[in-house]
């Protein structure tokens, strides 16, 4: 899809009108040729950003492409679509939960992936501060299990994460900040582990963009949080050529940044997507405003405080210099939490969450959905105790 050209100047795709900006490429062949003989694991392969990953990957034609996913549709259509477009190349889809720690240890012992590009997670911020232990035991112990399987048979392990990791006021970007600081104490002497941070990827699941054209499809207003509001938007290819090049550049312990330019106001983005869709013959619809929700931030930051961005050898590309996690203070932290979710106590979750990211401030929502999982957790035994009696 073509969006709407100045007579001298390139035909932009939708998402570069959109952007408001050219998408920009990261890959050089060289970049391709260094993956060609190697075998990659992708988790989460069947999400919006797996399964561009995958496809990518799929086109630097590597050894093995090892598709990790546990929604068993999803897989199904990530490996139909590979192997009609790429019928030559190894492929292997393993059905697995990363948060089951032995289902991502066979899948690395059994298929021996020199990368695993980790993009298994929960990334709804609605949602995830709804559900506070599924997302520690998604984001943070998912990544535990799949860094250490990484670690114990010596590949390189780089962590998909997200804007709102740095300085979170989610839990999704409190459990995805923490995830970082998981991945960089999992790795162990001589591993090599980055972390990658990007911003909203348009038209991922769940996206902003996804939602506002259902709204048009149905002529219903689109909901907006606020006209100041802004964000960093990317293109999946450009998110995942940032994984990529992240991965190439050799570094660990690293938090690495694509430069997205200055951030987009989303009214303005909306507006974009209305102009294109009355050319295409689609009515406009109004926008309705209807406040921040609990999590959501007026302004995404690029780095949490204490991080310096620094330059790359690639001129798009910066690090976010930090100290090395406190491996001691992470295990205590992720052992508190298992101690959590094993006894489903959501008030206990939230206050080690807290002391694993001490600048996270959780919202009114998080507190009452942490207090109301631990309350389900003490009615339910009570009367299973009056049931045994």
């Amino acid at each position: 899809m073509q969006a709407p050209a100045h007579a001298d100047a390139p035909a932009f795709s939708l998402q570069e009108y959109l952007l408001g900006r050219q998408e920009r490429g990261l890959l050089k062949p060289s970049d391709r040729k260094a993956l060609s003989s190697q075998v990659v694991l992708v988790t989460g392969a069947g999400g919006s950003i797996g399964s561009e990953l995958a496809r990518v990957a799929a086109e630097c034609r590597p050894a093995r492409l090892v598709l990790f996913e546990q929604s068993e549709y999803n897989l199904f259509q990530i490996e139909r679509e590979l192997r009609a477009r790429w019928p030559e190349l190894s492929l292997v889809p393993i059905m697995g939960d990363v948060s089951r720690r032995r289902d991502i240890e066979r899948a690395c012992l059994e298929t021996s992936p020199d990368v695993i590009y980790h993009a298994a997670a929960y990334k709804h911020v609605t949602m995830a501060e709804r559900a506070l232990l599924s997302a520690v035991r998604t984001n943070v112990f998912g990544t535990w299990h799949a860094a250490r399987a990484a670690a114990g048979i010596g590949a390189r392990f780089v962590q998909v994460s997200t804007d709102k990791a740095a300085q979170p006021t989610s839990i999704m970007g409190a459990t995805k900040r923490l995830a970082e600081l998981v991945a960089l104490a999992a790795g162990g002497r001589g591993s090599r582990v980055a972390a990658v941070r990007f911003g909203n990827v348009l038209g991922s699941s769940g996206s902003l963009l996804e939602l506002m054209l259902e709204h048009m499809r149905n002529g219903t207003p689109i909901e907006l949080t606020d006209p100041e509001a802004t964000r960093y938007f990317m293109t999946p290819r450009e998110a995942v050529s940032l994984i990529l090049k992240a991965d190439m550049l050799g570094r660990s312990g690293e938090i690495y940044w694509l430069d997205m330019g200055a951030p987009v106001r989303i009214v303005d983005l909306a507006e974009r997507l209305l102009s294109w869709g009355e050319r295409e013959g689609t009515a406009r619809v109004p926008i309705r405003w209807v406040g921040l929700r609990p999590g959501e931030k007026l302004r995404e930051e690029l780095t949490t405080d204490g991080l310096s961005l620094a330059r790359t050898t690639h001129r798009r590309i910066w690090m976010a210099r930090q100290p090395a996690p406190d491996a001691a203070t992470v295990r205590r932290v992720l052992k508190a939490l298992h101690a959590d979710l094993r006894q489903g106590d959501g008030m206990s979750a939230l206050a080690d969450l807290c002391a694993g990211v001490p600048e996270y401030q959780p919202s009114r929502q998080a507190h009452e959905a942490a207090a109301t999982s631990t309350l389900h957790r003490v009615v339910p035994s009570r009367h299973a105790a009056r049931i045994r009696a």
